[in-house]
């Protein structure tokens, strides 16, 4: 393993999906290149982020689209990095023998994935959960859980459910590679897909090296039959979104070599003006509060577990980087943020390591 690349081990169970290892019998041959469309602006509530910038059209059969940028630091997006209040984990996970001798890059703003995605065979016993050879090796994935909440050990917690009734899709960029030098190796299984607590959406569309936009309108169950029966649209899913993944499908014609990076993530809406979730932390650092030499607490934040940021709520995240308002301060605002001791809001919005 390269030096500042993680094991997929680390990565907490709360983070990995079940359906990842009982999709069915998907060939994964069956994908078709269609051009998409993108998204509209976005109005966001009192957070006073702006817009996204668009890109230019890549190679991925995306188009440039406006939308809000969704960027994570050591493999977490903080809920105040983005107007939406999307927090949680970017891990990779996979079937035992596709995640073989894979490595990964998540330094600061990577998210990196090489490996070997194992050939399917159909003569397998399948292990539960999976019902057949092809929920047992399914693949390797990249995946980013939507709204996940952090515990008091700064880890992440279980992710749960993001309300997504207003955006229209994703845009991305595929390219680079885990140690940074040298030609992405992206198969022509790349699949992007959603997941709700129901099951998975993905998308008959190619996803190629550059720039890629899928709308959820392109994202559909059992979506390597689409060009026989189009499956269930994933619009009726938005609502309660837990996460977001780029998968390696596998093949029973050999193995699926892969080496590749996701970046420039964005979230496009359709225009409805939207306030973050409840609980998910203030905009930006909140004013440190002052620590008396008596150590007693006060209203004021006085050297008290509160801090000032936790009746200003301008705080953020507390050194917990948790999107339910800080470890001690801010617990009953939401997004108050605060920070434990005498030092306000400090630390506010300085994120965590997400779940890893």
């Amino acid at each position: 393993m390269l030096p500042g690349m993680k094991s997929s081990a680390l990565v907490l169970a709360a983070g990995i999906s079940i359906f990842g290892a009982s999709l069915g019998c998907d060939s994964g041959g069956d994908d078709a290149a269609t051009g998409g469309s993108g998204g509209g602006k976005i109005s966001v509530g009192t957070s006073g982020s702006s817009t996204g910038t668009s890109g230019s059209t890549g190679t991925g059969g995306g188009s440039a689209a406006d939308g809000v940028l969704i960027p994570w630091t050591e493999s977490w997006v903080d809920a105040t990095s983005n107007p939406l209040g999307i927090q949680g984990a970017v891990f990779t996970y996979g079937d035992t023998v596709s995640l073989m001798g894979e490595m990964e890059n998540f330094t600061g703003t990577n998210a990196c994935f090489s490996g070997t995605a194992a050939k399917v065979d159909t003569s397998c016993t399948p292990v539960a959960p999976a019902t057949d050879c092809y929920g047992t090796f399914w693949g390797a994935a990249i995946g980013l859980n939507l709204n996940q909440p952090k515990d008091a050990m700064d880890m992440g917690g279980t992710a749960v459910a993001f309300d997504a009734t207003h955006l229209t899709g994703f845009s991305f960029n595929i390219g680079g590679t885990v140690a940074g030098t040298g030609t992405p190796v992206v198969p022509t299984t790349l699949r992007f897909k959603v997941e709700d607590a129901s099951g998975e959406y993905c998308t008959w569309k190619t996803i190629s090296a550059g720039l890629n936009t899928v709308l959820f309108t392109e994202l559909e169950t059992e979506c390597w039959n689409h060009s026989k029966s189009a499956g269930k649209p994933a619009t009726g899913a938005k609502a309660g979104l837990i996460k977001i993944a780029w998968q390696v499908v596998t093949t029973t014609g050999g193995t699926t070599p892969f080496d590749f990076c996701v970046s420039d993530l964005h979230a496009l809406t359709d225009g409805t003006t939207i306030t973050p979730p409840a609980g998910t932390g203030g905009t930006g650092a909140g004013t440190a509060g002052t620590s008396s030499s008596a150590g007693t607490s006060s209203s004021a934040g006085t050297s008290s577990s509160a801090g000032t940021s936790s009746t200003t709520g301008g705080g953020g995240a507390a050194s917990a980087g948790s999107g339910t308002g800080g470890a001690s301060g801010g617990a009953s605002g939401g997004g108050a943020g605060g920070a434990s001791g005498g030092a306000g809001g400090a630390k506010g919005g300085s994120g965590g390591s997400g779940g890893s």
